[in-house]
């Protein structure tokens, strides 16, 4: 391993031989190596790190959204859970069509698909974990119901996003304490997401999907012009697939299939196997430019082709 010169800015590598985490947050890195100093595994430590920042910094994940992972259980193959949205029965094309609606704006309830996330946690617990769910989410039941400090980047995203959620009372109240977006230091708190995780760990995802939270959901979003019945959310099921890899200098790389976005990655992978970004005579803007190039010439192929897994029609071994 090729030393860093120390008397420069940078970043060591950071080496353990019994267990890591790293997440965009301190404190949700924090909560998994606690997970894991407890006795539990990999899975309950990355659950419980992103249950947390969904509480924490509410602006990059959540309780609404969608859950990727992979995993490759002890003495097993790597699976790839998808645990993402779905768009309700109702969201046709011909709705669309004979409604004239041509565009779907992202603040538009016919943008919000059913949240994956919570389903998919919970699958991964029960199919792969060490430990039960009330353990998983203590982290962030505990930050929701006595609050967490507010970091610098943190405040960034909730001050560029505030004029939207004003738009929306409810979350308004939850999310705009005194108005305003929190500011850097200062303390927050979240008990209704407090209560609706606590539920979850001890009811399980039914919780989320069979109950009031998914009648509250629903009613809110149809009040909006959305298409969303409570059967959406009571059939909804993450599912387990197996991953898509590419060759990368003579390591296997593996990413979730589609409509997972990993396939841009290994676009990108396969174009820069080509090239040798060590060779001393590529300059650094010659080496940007093979990096810009590369990620352009992948996701214009993620945007043309990734869909609907059940819809797809091109060969992604063949792409690759």
């Amino acid at each position: 391993m090729q030393q860093r010169d120390f008397f420069k800015p940078g970043r060591s590598v950071a080496i353990s031989d019994r267990g890591m985490a790293a997440t965009s947050h301190p404190q949700a890195t924090l909560a998994a190596v606690d997970i894991l100093r407890a006795g539990g595994n990999a899975v309950d430590a990355a659950v419980a790190a992103i249950a947390l920042q969904s509480v924490i910094d509410p602006h990059m994940t959540g309780v609404g959204g969608d859950c990727f992972a992979l995993y490759t259980p002890a003495g097993g193959k790597p699976i790839a859970l998808n645990g993402s949205g779905r768009a309700p029965g109702a969201a046709t094309l011909d709705y669309f069509l004979q409604n004239g609606i041509t565009t779907i704006a992202d603040d538009s309830p016919h943008a919000v698909t059913v949240p994956g996330a919570v389903d998919a946690w919970c699958h991964l617990v029960a199919t792969y974990g060490g430990r039960d769910m009330g353990r998983v989410l203590a982290p962030a039941i505990e930050a929701a119901e006595k609050g967490y400090c507010i970091t610098p980047r943190v405040e960034l995203d909730w001050v560029r996003y505030a004029s939207r959620v004003q738009k929306y009372p409810d979350a308004a109240a939850y999310f705009l304490p005194g108005g305003r977006a929190p500011r850097t230091g200062e303390r927050m708190t979240n008990p209704a997401l407090a209560a609706t995780l606590r539920r979850i760990a001890g009811e399980g995802r039914d919780a989320f999907y069979a109950g009031s939270v998914a009648e509250e959901i629903t009613t809110l979003l149809k009040s909006l012009g959305g298409l969303h019945e409570q059967g959406d959310f009571s059939s909804y099921r993450a599912f387990e697939t197996g991953p898509i890899s590419a060759s990368y200098r003579g390591m296997d790389l593996l990413e979730c299939p589609p409509n997972g976005q990993g396939l841009a990655a290994l676009l990108i992978a396969r174009i820069l196997d080509g090239f040798d970004l060590r060779d001393p005579t590529l300059s650094e803007a010659d080496r940007i430019h093979l990096l810009a190039e590369a990620t352009k010439a992948a996701y214009a192929r993620r945007d043309a082709l990734i869909a609907d897994p059940q819809h797809i029609t091109f060969d992604i071994a063949a792409l690759l």
